[in-house]
């Protein structure tokens, strides 16, 4: 379990961005970030992962070894293929590649016609996809997505979920920030709302997207 304990943030040391938010990060679940925009979602995802310094500390072995942040500003040896890129990343973490399992998730994800490709000719959604294989082949606990969903089409996004519902069967934990109501209603096992810099931690039960709004808008 990962817990985040009264997580505080200021970018100008006056007004917390992020103000005592404290959660906890279960293995076997999916996680949504929710809040409007401007709300720090991006924030928080960097002082969890270190990229941006807080009053909080989590120990380098978890952060190298155990989690992975995917976000939208991803560096990619633009001139190597999918598949190159890969055998990259694995040779360097000292991992052998489980072809069948990393067959299996290109199937999964589609990405037949696009892991012998350039990655300079990938769109954001595939480049998002290949790190999330990446992240299922080197096992990591846990994987932090920052709006996955906002450059994909439904049929990708659809994809893209049913791989994650099969991940977190093998007990990692997937967290998701994303501004998709019914995303979040559909595929969280948690959902973490985050308002005024503080987390309101809440279990999935709602039915509808609409219920879920209504809550949200309680709060609000």
């Amino acid at each position: 379990m990962l817990q985040i304990d009264n997580l505080i943030y200021s970018y100008d040391g006056e007004t917390n961005v992020i103000n005592g938010a404290s959660f906890k990060i279960e293995k076997g679940n999916i996680y949504c970030i929710l809040g409007v925009n401007g709300a720090g979602k991006t924030t928080l995802f960097n002082c969890i992962t270190g990229f941006y310094p807080s009053n909080i500390s989590i120990d380098k072995e978890i952060l190298n070894e155990k989690i992975i942040y995917i976000h939208d500003q991803m560096d990619f040896y633009k001139t190597l293929t999918g598949d190159e890129f890969v055998n990259l990343i694995l040779n360097l973490k000292e991992k052998s590649l489980n072809i069948e399992v990393y067959n299996s998730l290109v199937d999964e994800l589609k990405m037949n016609d696009k892991t012998n490709k350039l990655i300079s000719t990938y769109s954001l959604g595939t480049k998002q996809k290949l790190v999330l294989i990446i992240s299922f082949l080197l096992e990591y606990e846990y994987i932090l997505m920052d709006e996955p969903f906002g450059s994909l089409d439904f049929i990708s996004a659809e994809v893209i979920i049913n791989t994650m519902k099969k991940c977190v069967m093998n007990n990692c934990s997937i967290v998701i920030s994303t501004h998709l109501i019914d995303i979040a209603q559909e595929i969280s096992d948690t959902i973490l709302f985050l308002n005024n810099g503080k987390i309101y931690e809440i279990e999935n039960t709602f039915k509808t997207p609409s219920e879920l709004k209504s809550w949200i808008k309680g709060l609000i």
